[in-house]
């Protein structure tokens, strides 16, 4: 790739460009969903009133690297901000490539799960540090609204922001952590009629997580100011349903996770009667669901719940910094039956596993009364990529993150268990996606 010329100044100008793109269609995944990073970031800017601001927004399903450029260079943009997931990394990199080269005074600043230094220093990465000139590593919303407000965006004004990371020599340098902020001084992108209307919405309560599986990257943090109060989500499921959506989709880490966030949940769901004509898709702990949650589960018109057991094996578990309560699990598995739809999860290709253990766990998911969701081990850049063991010895795509071979797995070993989970799934009427399976309840299945 042809390197760049440094610029000399940044455009002062706030002609933003802001976007998102939902991962090429497959069988096996869900209904359009907007991308809500960045549609927070969006209302987060519209909101500020901030002076000569002009915002254009690309929430893409579709269409090549050419045309998008040819958009972009027609808006032409002062700054740029790309919300940026495995499935849309490559694709932004080619973006952000052609956009700095017709103009190397524009500000290209990558957003989202894969926007880590990890990610930019992986082979087929590592020239974009020439052309992404900040990474926002901590929460996204005021951060890019501080860099849009900076009169001058050089590299040391920039230095001045929390929550980034910025080229330095031959890697990345950080700001100072961007302290937690109050999840209810964000706009609602959904007051403010910003996203498409129909299909699902995307519902978050609270950020966090109070585990710290080595596999995930939703972090370790928990606060009260993490916690979205009743009145603030009232208005959001009102804003919701001038949307017309069929339902929501909660992106928290689990339902019953944060007892304050589910409880503000319930509460604002009976005043606004959101769910009782909607659907909702949610994921739960199964050691820690409580008669309330199956009671507000209950109420809800058609709940989907997803239970991320991961594996059968509590050694495998171990490994990767995660549990599972068998004593527990069979009871609450009934309970949940009784109100819900419910998918059990498990991964194929953890560190630590085996193609024998995976097997029992897929055998054993494929006999219990539900839905079943096999995702394939994928080394995230604030996960596995930065927190496995050098004693895994990761192998995996650098383009799509999907593992290729670790300890446990031989890459034949796993290319078997992938070959027989499709076979499965063609067998028992299910699908076959990129980075996951799906496969019905046992008694709905054609076998």
């Amino acid at each position: 790739m042809d390197s760049l010329p440094t610029p000399t100044a940044c455009r002062p100008g706030r002609r933003v460009a802001l976007l998102a793109r939902y991962p090429v269609r497959d069988r096996a995944m869900p209904q359009f969903i907007s991308n809500h990073g960045m549609r927070m970031v969006e209302a987060m800017l519209l909101a500020s009133g901030m002076g000569g601001l002009e915002v254009k927004a690309w929430d893409l399903t579709s269409g090549s690297v050419e045309a998008l450029v040819s958009e972009l260079l027609a808006f032409d943009p002062d700054v740029l901000g790309f919300s940026t997931y495995l499935w849309s990394f490559p694709f932004f990199v080619e973006v952000a490539r052609h956009v700095k080269q017709d103009d190397p005074r524009r500000l290209i600043v990558f957003g989202g799960p894969s926007a880590r230094p990890s990610m930019m220093s992986l082979e087929p990465f590592r020239p974009a540090r020439q052309w992404v000139d900040a990474l926002v590593i901590n929460e996204g919303e005021h951060a890019f609204r501080e860099i849009v407000a900076l009169a001058d965006r050089g590299p040391d004004s920039l230095m001045t922001i929390a929550g980034l990371a910025l080229p330095k020599d031959e890697g990345w340098v950080e700001t100072p952590a961007r302290p937690l902020g109050d999840l209810n001084d964000l706009p609602s992108p959904y007051a403010m009629d910003l996203v498409p209307k129909g299909g699902l919405s995307v519902l978050q309560t609270y950020r966090g997580c109070p585990f710290t599986c080595s596999f995930c990257e939703w972090g370790t943090m928990e606060s009260p100011k993490r916690v979205r109060e009743v009145d603030e989500l009232c208005v959001e499921f009102e804003g919701m349903a001038r949307h017309n959506v069929v339902g929501a989709l909660e992106v928290d880490a689990g339902l019953n996770l944060n007892q304050n966030a589910f409880r503000n949940l319930r509460a604002a769901a009976d005043m606004t009667g959101f769910f009782a004509t909607r659907s909702l898709i949610c994921e739960v702990y199964p050691a820690k669901v409580k008669q309330e949650h199956i009671d507000f589960l209950a109420s809800v018109h058609e709940p989907l719940v997803g239970i991320g057991l991961q594996s059968f094996d509590n050694d495998v578990l171990k490994h990767v910094e995660r549990s599972y309560d068998e004593s527990r699990f069979e009871a609450t598995l009934h309970q949940l039956r009784k109100v819900a739809h419910v998918a059990i999860e498990i991964i194929m290709g953890l560190p630590g596993d085996t193609p024998q253990n995976f097997r029992k766990s897929f055998e054993r998911a494929r006999s219990l009364p539900t839905a079943l969701r096999v995702y394939h081990c994928v080394v995230l850049p604030s996960a596995l990529m930065v927190r496995a063991p050098a004693s895994d010895k990761l192998d995996y795509d650098p383009i799509t993150l999907k593992l290729r071979s670790c300890t446990g797995w031989s890459e034949r070993e796993l290319q078997t268990e992938m070959d027989y989970v499709t076979a499965c799934a063609a067998r028992d009427g299910g699908r076959s996606g990129e980075f996951f399976w799906v496969f019905p309840p046992p008694h709905l299945s054609r076998r």
